[in-house]
């Protein structure tokens, strides 16, 4: 009987094992070489910015990248607003870009469009891998806003008060110089609000806790001033006043009734007291015209403001009227129970 069980060669037994173990070797060998490969660009520069740039910026990390660039919202802005802003800034048609770099340390910049918004480098480590290490921002210059307000007032900005720290400069209100030193005397403070990333809301309180409105002036937000309330009695004494002054400085009325309504020892009184009307157009006749008062102004509980326009009319025989008009704003304050007027300043 012959025996059909054929056994293989030692030669084949010995190739194909070999074989195999050969190709179990490669596979091995493949497996760690691309593995060492993966782990190799995972730390490349290449592969570190890419990754950066598409994490942080392509998909809009803004977390991170208030973070990692030290950007602060201000005290009337809120996290959220500084986010949208990125959001907005940072959203449009974006690319990055190596640039100078040395041995240790690799430098990108990041555009939109063509404009440089952001930076960033990568450092290696001491295996030699790279990872981000800084980001700054390269942002268009913050909103700012400059609100001008009377020092008695208060500025709020998005609900929060502006404390004194915000105010960049001071002026005189046309008062300042008028007003005795025991009075507090009215200035503007210019408040400069920046590092925002909307137009505020802002508002003013003043000294009466009025709301105020604003007037956009050469750039500047300035309080429009409520006056106070009107007091007759003072506006009507103040009022009589003024054109008893101006009849008299054209002749129709002696000294002695203006006196009546001045201060005595003040600068005015004694102008008035020296004046000599030489120089008084010829006229037979006047009447007062288009009289108004306005911004009546209580400095404190003594001393007030007043302005009094009107057109003083000298009658002249046949010719032509003369029409002097009066725009002038008197300061006075309460001697003995009255209110005498002790300054006095043109408002033309």
């Amino acid at each position: 009987m012959t025996n059909k069980n054929k056994q293989l060669p030692l030669f084949y037994k010995i190739y194909w094992i070999s074989l195999g173990v050969f190709f179990i070797l490669s596979v091995c060998i493949l497996i760690f070489l691309n593995s060492f490969i993966s782990e190799y660009n995972e730390g490349i520069p290449e592969t570190v910015s890419e990754k950066f740039f598409h994490d942080t910026f392509l998909n809009l990390d803004t977390d991170r990248i208030i973070e990692m660039s030290g950007i602060s919202h201000s005290e009337f802005e809120t996290t959220e607003d500084l986010q949208n802003f990125l959001s907005n800034t940072l959203s449009k048609d974006l690319s990055y870009t190596s640039i100078s770099s040395n041995e240790n340390e690799k430098k990108y910049i990041v555009k939109s469009g063509e404009y440089k918004c952001a930076s960033f480098s990568l450092v290696s480590d001491e295996n030699g891998d790279y990872y981000p290490v800084s980001l700054s921002l390269h942002l268009p210059k913050e909103n700012e806003y400059e609100y001008k307000i009377l020092n008695t007032s208060t500025l709020y900005i998005n609900g929060t008060k502006a404390d004194n720290k915000y105010v960049t400069a001071t002026e005189k209100h046309q008062s300042y110089d008028f007003l005795p030193d025991n009075t507090k005397k009215p200035e503007w403070n210019i408040y400069t609000i920046s590092n925002l990333t909307k137009v505020p809301e802002a508002k003013v309180i003043d000294r009466n806790g009025k709301e105020t409105d604003f007037i956009l002036n050469d750039g500047v937000y300035t309080e429009s001033i409520i006056y106070d309330d009107d007091e007759k009695e003072i506006i009507d004494r103040i009022t009589e006043g003024a054109k008893k002054y101006a009849i008299c400085m054209q002749d129709d009325a002696p000294k002695s009734s203006v006196y009546p309504y001045f201060e005595k020892g003040t600068d005015l009184y004694n102008s008035i007291r020296s004046v000599e009307n030489m120089f008084v157009w010829e006229h037979s006749g006047y009447s007062i015209e288009d009289e108004k008062v306005s911004e009546f102004f209580r400095y404190d509980e003594n001393t007030v403001s007043l302005r009094v326009a009107f057109t003083h009319v000298l009658k002249k025989a046949g010719r032509e009227d003369y029409r002097d008009i009066t725009d002038i704003t008197y300061y006075a304050r309460n001697i003995d129970g009255k209110y005498m007027i002790f300054a006095r300043h043109n408002n033309a």
